[in-house]
């Protein structure tokens, strides 16, 4: 029996074994695509993806992270479970974020509103809770999710369902472990992703949108319209149009630890616990109508008091602990509160510190100085507060140094009459800032006693009494340190001897001003002041200033800065005797003081005058003006004021009476000032008129018309005649239309370069004149070397309009490119009437040279058919060696130089003086030399061709006797018959052979001579 036991344990470990190793198989094939993951199995996890869902509390629940390097939905949800601050995954079209949420109410799913064909791919998956002992399946049925979507479908009911109750006690830990493994690696890769697009969502079946993992939930099955779930239970189908499910406990039920429904009001649900009677349904279910969101209130959300106490450091102190308390706190309320410190606001140099956050303290370091204010955000479940706090690093206290008093100057003298003097302590100093100054009398002569005001600067008008001044300047800090300084003024009596030099009284100036005269004109002698002598004081040498007229009285200054200048007049007299005096000009920094409007002294007019010049320009400001307005105020008429809004206005139309004129002046800052001047216009005798024949002009040819305009002239009443003359000097040239030179304007035609002096008399009517003259200076035309003619042949009375546009547009097409013919003159040839144009050709807007555009224009006429094509002007340089005449385009050579005749035969050539006169000399009588030979001899040619041939005389031969090889004594002579005489031989022939000897005539060659005749001879001569 023992053994029987043993045997059956045996067998029972062997199959307990058997079935473990089984296990162990299957989970190894089972594996899931992470070993880290196997280990950790992510059991936070909520297995459901939200498919267009987002965060309650969008882009505030947290922090959204992008992971631009995982692949797929399930890397992006597995790093999510290995990160120890994201909580969701959130996922916009294909891009993962990770989001490390502010609390888990603002990171619920939201449904996006909408229709269910969604617009675009976003998606959410909850991950892990903010705290360690939180799962959101709790989270998800404490918060009541159906009142967090306000679009709540009965469909999305069956996806989350089976999840929302204590899911953790329906499934063990290893089936949860195997159906979140199985969730994990059903997540779609970036290949899925590309293999199936996010049209699944939007074309699939209500069934397929069903989460896989709703197929493998291990729930109580029930059949819909079957009671089969327990008591406060309901069949909830797995999808639209399916009679399968699985049971749920109703709303306002939860399931307990035995799996029972029982009634119970949740922490955060705002609907009432219902009879089972009212959530039951019918034998015959429609899921469509049956699952109706109730209407549901919004959740309380409790406010929680924050406190936190600002603090306040002083540099080089630098660090800061900031504290929050909260009312209830964690422990009134059992709940965990999340801290996220925000620094809402900064000093101008931004926070370069350090920021240390432990949950309810934040710890600030290396802060700079400044003010800082910090929020705090505290979240609990269902709770919510805020609180600020400021942070002041103030600046490391200042050891305070006691002011420095400065005068300037120091030490002055005054010379009567002179009686003012100015002591400026705005250069004094301090560490931090002078609140006040303070001037005290310390001695003077007996009486005295000036008004003294407590500012920097303090100007004296009332020393009229010699002896020695001395005044104390006190100055006070901010700390209320104070210090002190005296300078000393001496007031001499004027003497009578040496030259008294004045310098002006000390001048206060305001920027922008910088420019001003000194006037050293009240310095005096008892005789006379020879000469002038204005310098800057050796203090001063280094100041920027320019100095004009420094040998006048008046001494111009300009380009002024600010500070203190001090400058010395020398006055010499004729005795050479001199005297200095010293002036300070104090350039301040710019103030703002109303314009002072100068309309200018009253004015008398006499008629026939009716106009008068109104000039405000002596109107001033310290900064400037912008602006002038002249308006008449009172008058016999009302005047018209020409130019009324500059600082020179004419007034116009005056009649007899007297006028009131106003001048406004405004300056820069909006202040204004206004000044009269009063105008009489009164009637005397006649006055003369005014000749004005017009400036002086600079003109270039072409030139259609002269025109001298002399109607500005003017009179007290009337012009009654004009008359334009030449004058001698002026260019005779020119004819004048329209019987002009007896009106205002002249009009000249045919002009001519040169100089053109034109004088006009203008008589009024009383016989008064007045005559101005008037220069013209006519240049060349700058394009006439650059100007051709075309002479066409066709009468310039024929000539229209259209065929000169039609030339142009020939004559353009074949130049080509960019060049374009440009025709200033259309006028009638003077011999033969036949139309002639002048023009120039350009390139690129420019005008091409004379030489080069002759040359394409002729090329182009040539292919038109047109007539010939010239230059206006000689544009040969004629070989350097002479000058070309423009008018008849020759060149006048210079001397030994001559045009070559070959261009003189060619019309279209350019004119040279290529041919030397010697050469062409000497050329010349070859040539006749050569024609006279030639005609000699073609004269001796025709002669012996016509004359008669006369017949040959026989020459009279002498036998000599037969040479073997030894010449005979008078072989080598010659032997000359009584006929012959020297002239007549020609050659004779010595020796035994000649170099004839193997040439036949009139026989065979014989021997050593010739066989004529019969007879042999050796030696012969030839006459004629």
């Amino acid at each position: 029996m023992s053994h029987m036991n043993i045997t059956s344990l045996c067998i029972s470990l062997f199959i307990l074994v058997f079935l473990l190793n089984i296990r162990i198989s299957l989970s190894q094939f089972n594996k899931a695509w992470s070993e880290k993951y196997e280990n950790n199995k992510c059991p936070k996890l909520y297995p459901k993806n939200f498919v267009n869902y987002a965060p309650t509390g969008n882009l505030t629940a947290g922090n959204f992270t992008q992971k631009i390097g995982l692949k797929g939905l399930r890397q992006c949800v597995m790093s999510c479970c290995y990160t120890a601050t994201c909580n969701i995954v959130f996922i916009v079209d294909s891009r993962c974020y990770h989001v490390e949420c502010v609390s888990n109410e603002l990171c619920l799913p939201l449904l996006r509103t909408g229709s269910r064909k969604w617009e675009s791919h976003v998606s959410m998956i909850l991950v892990k809770p903010v705290l360690a002992n939180e799962n959101w399946s709790d989270i998800l049925d404490q918060s009541n999710y159906r009142d967090l979507n306000t679009n709540y479908s009965p469909e999305e009911e069956t996806i989350y369902s089976p999840y929302t109750s204590h899911r953790n006690d329906l499934l063990s830990e290893e089936e949860e472990s195997n159906f979140l493994s199985h969730f994990i690696n059903n997540l779609p890769t970036m290949d899925d992703e590309d293999a199936r697009s996010y049209d699944k969502y939007r074309t699939n079946t209500d069934n397929d949108m069903i989460m896989d993992a709703s197929s493998f939930l291990e729930k109580i099955s029930c059949e819909v319209g079957v009671d089969e779930c327990p008591f406060n239970a309901e069949c909830i189908p797995l999808g639209l149009k399916m009679r399968h499910g699985i049971c749920k406990c109703v709303p306002g039920t939860e399931e307990n630890a035995q799996g029972s429904c029982v009634q119970t009001m949740r922490p955060f649900s705002k609907e009432q616990t219902l009879p089972l009677s009212s959530l039951k349904k019918s034998d015959e279910p429609d899921p469509k109508t049956d699952f109706k969101p109730e209407n549901t209130s919004p959740k309380n959300i409790q406010t929680l008091m924050v406190s936190i106490l600002s603090k306040k450091v002083q540099l080089p102190e630098n660090e800061v602990t900031l504290a929050a308390y909260t009312i209830p706190d964690e422990k009134a309320t059992m709940s965990h509160y999340n801290y996220v410190w925000t620094l809402v606001d900064q000093p101008k140099g931004g926070f370069t510190g350090n920021m240390n956050q432990n949950g309810a303290t934040v710890s600030l370091t290396d802060l700079t100085e400044g003010q800082y204010r910090f929020k705090l955000t505290v979240n609990g479940t269902n709770s919510y507060g805020e609180g600020y706090a400021n942070v002041t690093v103030l600046p490391p206290q200042r050891i305070n140094t006691p002011p420095k008093v400065v005068i300037t100057p120091q030490v002055q003298t005054v010379k009567l009459p002179n009686t003012v003097a100015v002591l400026d302590g705005s250069a004094s100093k301090d560490d931090d800032a002078i609140i006040s100054w303070h001037w005290d009398l310390i001695s003077g002569p007996i009486g005295y006693q000036p008004p003294l005001q407590d500012k920097p600067t303090l100007e004296l008008k009332d020393l009229k009494q010699p002896g020695n001044y001395t005044f104390k300047l006190t100055v006070e800090d901010s700390d209320h340190v104070k210090n002190s300084t005296t300078a000393n003024i001496t007031v001499l009596n004027h003497t009578d001897y040496p030259p008294e030099a004045n310098a002006g009284q000390d001048v206060i100036i305001y920027l922008p001003n910088n420019n001003l005269t000194l006037n050293g004109s009240l310095s005096t002698d008892d005789h006379e002041i020879k000469s002038w002598e204005w310098t800057k004081s050796a203090e001063d040498e280094n100041k920027a200033v320019d100095m004009q007229n420094t040998h006048s009285p008046y001494l111009q200054l300009s380009n002024l800065s600010e500070g203190v200048y001090t400058f010395v007049l020398k006055v010499t007299d004729s005795s050479g005797q001199s005297s200095t005096a010293d002036v300070h000009v104090f350039v301040k920094p710019p103030t703002n003081t109303p314009p002072v409007a100068d309309a200018g002294p009253d004015a008398f007019i006499s008629l026939p005058q009716t106009w008068i010049t109104l000039n405000g320009s002596a109107s001033h400001d310290d900064h400037r003006i912008v602006a002038y307005t002249w308006r008449c105020l009172s008058g016999p008429t009302n005047s018209n004021i020409v130019n009324f809004n500059e600082s020179v206005a004419n007034a116009t139309a005056l009649t007899k009476g007297q006028y009131v004129f106003s001048l406004t002046v405004l300056d820069d800052n909006g202040n204004s000032a206004t000044d009269n001047v009063t105008v009489t216009v009164a009637q005397n005798k006649n006055s003369p008129p005014k000749a004005d024949a017009g400036g002086d002009q600079v003109l270039n040819l072409p030139l259609a018309v002269l025109i001298l305009n002399g109607s500005k002239s003017s009179d007290d009443f009337r012009i009654v005649s004009w008359k334009w003359t030449r004058s001698g000097s002026g260019l005779a040239a020119g004819t004048v239309v329209l019987n002009s030179d007896t009106k205002p304007v002249l009009m000249l035609t045919n002009i001519e370069p040169g100089r053109y002096v034109f004088e006009l008399t203008v008589t009024d009517d009383q016989g008064e004149s007045d005559r101005d003259t008037v220069s013209v200076q006519v240049k060349p035309d700058p394009l006439e070397m650059n100007l051709l003619e075309m002479t066409l042949n066709i009468p310039i009375s024929t000539f229209t309009q259209g065929q000169l546009d039609s030339l142009v547009q020939k004559i353009t097409l074949l130049l080509k490119g960019d060049i374009k013919m440009n025709v200033t003159e259309v006028r009638g040839q003077i011999d033969s009437g036949n139309t002639q144009l002048v023009f120039f050709l350009s390139e690129n807007n420019k005008p091409m040279e004379g030489i080069r555009a002759l040359s394409l224009a002729r090329g182009a006429a040539r292919t038109e058919g047109s007539a010939r094509v010239r230059s206006r002007r000689c544009l040969s340089a004629c070989s350097g060696r002479g000058a070309c005449d423009h008018a008849t385009r020759t060149c006048r050579c210079d001397a030994f130089w001559m045009q070559s005749l070959l261009t003189q035969l060619d019309p279209d050539a350019m004119p040279d003086c290529d041919w030397s006169v010697v050469y062409a000399s000497l050329g010349g009588v070859a040539a006749l030399c050569s024609l006279g030979g030639a005609a000699w001899g073609c004269a001796r040619a025709a002669r012996r061709l016509c004359a008669r041939r006369k017949p040959r005389h026989k020459p009279k031969y002498r036998l000599l006797p037969l040479a073997d090889h030894e010449e005979k004594p008078f072989a080598g002579k010659d032997i000359i018959s009584e006929t012959e005489t020297d002239s007549d031989v020609l050659f004779e022939t010595k020796g035994k052979t000649t170099s004839f000897g193997s040439r036949v005539m009139n026989g065979e060659p014989q021997g050593n001579g010739w066989k004529k005749n019969g007879h042999y001879k050796g030696s012969r001569k030839i006459k004629t």
